[in-house]
């Protein structure tokens, strides 16, 4: 945790879940903090950016932005040079979803949900990398996608379909930039308990086929869900030294979900 001390680190989504974890995380390892959201407050607890910052122990500064959006991504880069001069570390975990059946699809969420996980985290990507290639110490790069990059899920196309993108993009950019020193991963989740999916998991049905696909169960504990918590640990993993040889890669951390 001490290797992140001081390390500049962008995280977009950053107000709620996965994203929020990451944030209180990271705080815990006196990284400086640039957290990104376009929502007002957070889904969890109803916080402002504004008073998620407060609450924190590190510097940080908050910025409202949609990742989809290049002038956006532009202002979140911005806020984070002017304030720190650089940045060693992006999490881009901002994400949309639309669990839907595929005749009730409209063009507008397909175009939303790849808006955002694939343009978003390609706009994020291209900004941190042109930073970082001017940078004497490189840094790294941990792209949120999801164990549904692999595989298929019923009534969860175009989430699928955008996560796929975000890994092989992974792929791409890692072997681009290693030779610059710059590392880039994967980070795939599971079944996780935020109130993003909290609608979803209370469709009829959901809860018992996750449960059924995901074999793994914490001693002590008979629930199959992740906790944000638990999935950042993995991003911190990725965001240090302790995966320094490691660029290219998508972690799995879905409790053996994929592993049928």
């Amino acid at each position: 945790m001490a290797e992140l001390s001081g390390k500049v680190t962008l995280i977009t989504g950053g107000l709620s879940g996965i994203g929020r974890a990451i944030v209180e995380l990271f705080d815990q390892c006196d990284a400086h903090l640039v957290i990104a959201d376009k929502a007002d407050r957070s889904r969890d607890d109803g916080l402002s950016g504004e008073e998620l910052v407060k609450g924190l122990t590190s510097d940080a500064t908050y910025v409202r932005g949609d990742v989809s959006e290049q002038e956006d991504v532009d202002l979140i880069f911005q806020t984070a040079l002017e304030r720190f001069g650089r940045v060693d570390v992006l999490v881009n975990n901002a994400g949309v979803t639309a669990f839907k059946p595929v005749d009730q699809l409209s063009i507008e969420d397909f175009d939303l949900v790849m808006a955002v996980n694939v343009r978003g985290t390609f706009l994020c990507c291209q900004r941190a990398i042109i930073q970082m290639r001017k940078q004497k110490e490189r840094g790294v790069i941990v792209n949120v996608a999801s164990n549904f990059g692999f595989v298929g899920a019923p009534e969860a196309s175009v989430y699928c379909a955008s996560k796929g993108a975000v890994v092989t993009m992974t792929k791409a950019l890692a072997l681009e930039t290693g030779p610059d020193g710059i590392r880039i991963n994967a980070l795939c989740p599971g079944a996780t308990a935020t109130e993003f999916n909290r609608q979803h998991r209370a469709r009829e049905g959901v809860l018992e086929n996750w449960a059924r696909k995901t074999p793994l169960r914490i001693v002590g504990d008979d629930h199959f869900l992740a906790s944000p918590g638990q999935i950042a640990k993995s991003a911190l993993f990725l965001a240090t030294e302790s995966s320094v040889y490691m660029t290219g890669a998508s972690l799995v951390v879905d409790g053996g979900w994929n592993a049928e």
